[in-house]
C-alpha cells in the first residue's frame, strides 16, 4: 500500500502533461515490469476530432530504458483490440507475436474522464494479467485520468477548449529551454552544419476585422466564430503542436520539429481553410498570421516580438496572409529592431 501511495504522489506532483505521463509509466514499470525480461508498456495520448481518432505515443519502455517523445500514430494501423478499447470504452486483451516468434499477452486500457477520451495504456507481458493485477492497474488508471482532467481544466480556455495564456507562458519557457539544451549538447561543427528540418516555430494569428463582427452581430456570435476557428485549428495542426487562445481574437501556435517550407505549407493551409470555411451569417472570415523561428538564445519577449512584427506587417499590407519574420527582413521590408505593437494598432 505504501508503494502505491508513493506512486500516486509521484503522478500528482507535476503540472506538465509530459512529466505526468513519465511518472505514470515509471510507476507501472515498477509495479508490473520489475525483473521481467519480456515486458512492453506504452502510453498514448488520444483525442477524438470530427469523429476520427488522433493517437500520439508519448512514453514507452521495454522494461529497461524509458523513452519520451511524441510520435503521431496511424489509427488505421493500430491493433484492432486497441481500437476496440478506445471506441467501445472497454478493457481489451489479445496476443501479438513478435519477429522472433515470441508471443506477448497485451492489455489495452482506455483512459477516460466523464466520457472524454484522454489516452490509452498498452501493456504486454509473457503471461496475461491476473485479476488482482488488473484491479491494481485499473485503480492507477482512474487516478491518472482524474488528475489529467483536473490538470486540463486549469490549462484550458473555457470558451474554445484550446490551451490558455497561462499555459502558453509555461510551454514557451519549456520549449526555449529544450531548444537551448539540444543545441548546447551538440559539437560546434554539427551546430553550424545542421539544417532547420527539426526547427520549432511560433506563430501569432489574429482574426481580421473581428471587432466589426462583434459590433454587427454581437459578442455571442463573435464567441461562436472563435469556437469555429479553434475547431479548424484542431483539424489542421498536428497533435504534437501546441494550440493556444492568447486573448480576444488572437491565437498562438507552437509548431514543432519541422522545416521552414513545411511550416509555410501548414500555416498557408490553415489560412486557406479559414478563408474557405462557411461561417454562419458571414460571407467570409479571414486570418492574418505572423511566424518566426525559435532561436537558441531567444527569450519570450524577443520571440513574441518577432512574430508580432510579422503579424503587424500582414495586417497593414492586405491582411489574410502568412508572413515569416526572417523573410521580411531578408526582403528589407522590415528591420530587426522589433517593435511590439498593441492590439489597437492591428485594427
Amino acid at each position: 500500500m505504501t508503494k502505491v501511495l508513493d506512486h500516486a504522489q509521484s503522478i500528482t506532483h507535476h503540472r506538465d502533461h509530459a512529466l505526468v505521463d513519465m511518472a505514470m509509466v515509471y510507476s507501472l514499470l515498477d509495479m508490473f515490469g520489475h525483473g521481467r525480461r519480456r515486458f512492453v508498456l506504452r502510453l498514448y495520448r488520444v483525442a477524438q476530432i470530427q469523429g476520427h481518432l488522433q493517437i500520439t505515443l508519448t512514453v514507452w519502455t521495454d522494461g529497461r530504458a524509458v523513452n519520451c517523445e511524441e510520435i503521431e500514430c496511424n489509427a488505421a494501423a493500430a491493433p484492432q483490440r486497441m481500437i476496440q478499447a478506445l471506441t467501445q470504452e472497454v478493457v481489451s486483451a489479445g496476443t501479438i507475436t513478435d519477429e522472433r516468434l515470441r508471443t506477448l499477452h497485451f492489455t489495452w486500457l482506455p483512459v477516460r474522464r466523464d466520457k472524454e477520451l484522454l489516452g490509452c495504456i498498452e501493456l504486454g507481458m509473457a503471461k496475461p494479467l491476473t485479476q488482482r493485477q488488473l484491479n491494481l492497474i485499473d485503480g492507477m488508471r482512474g487516478l491518472y485520468a482524474n488528475y489529467l482532467s483536473l490538470l486540463r481544466y486549469s490549462q484550458i480556455d473555457t470558451l474554445t477548449r484550446l490551451l490558455n495564456r497561462k499555459t502558453f507562458d509555461e510551454s514557451l519557457q519549456q520549449m526555449l529551454a529544450a531548444v537551448k539544451a539540444k543545441s548546447l549538447n551538440k559539437p560546434a561543427a554539427e551546430r553550424r552544419s545542421e539544417t532547420d528540418e527539426h526547427a520549432q516555430w511560433l506563430a501569432v494569428m489574429d482574426i481580421d476585422h473581428f471587432k466589426r463582427v462583434n459590433d454587427t452581430f454581437g459578442h455571442l456570435f463573435g464567441d461562436e466564430v472563435l469556437i469555429l476557428i479553434a475547431n479548424l485549428m484542431r483539424e489542421v495542426f498536428r497533435s504534437k503542436d501546441r494550440l493556444f487562445r492568447f486573448g480576444g481574437e488572437e491565437f498562438v501556435v507552437l509548431l514543432r520539429d519541422t522545416g521552414e517550407q513545411n511550416a509555410l505549407k501548414v500555416f498557408e493551409r490553415f489560412r486557406r481553410t479559414v478563408e474557405s470555411h462557411a461561417f454562419p451569417q458571414l460571407s467570409k472570415v479571414t486570418i492574418s498570421i505572423g511566424v518566426t523561428k525559435v532561436q537558441v538564445f531567444d527569450n519570450p519577449t524577443t520571440l513574441l516580438g518577432r512574430a508580432d512584427e510579422a503579424l503587424y506587417y500582414s495586417k497593414h499590407h492586405g491582411r489574410n496572409q502568412v508572413q515569416f519574420f526572417d523573410n521580411l527582413v531578408a526582403e528589407m521590408k522590415i528591420t530587426r529592431s522589433t517593435v511590439v505593437h498593441t492590439e489597437a494598432d492591428l485594427f
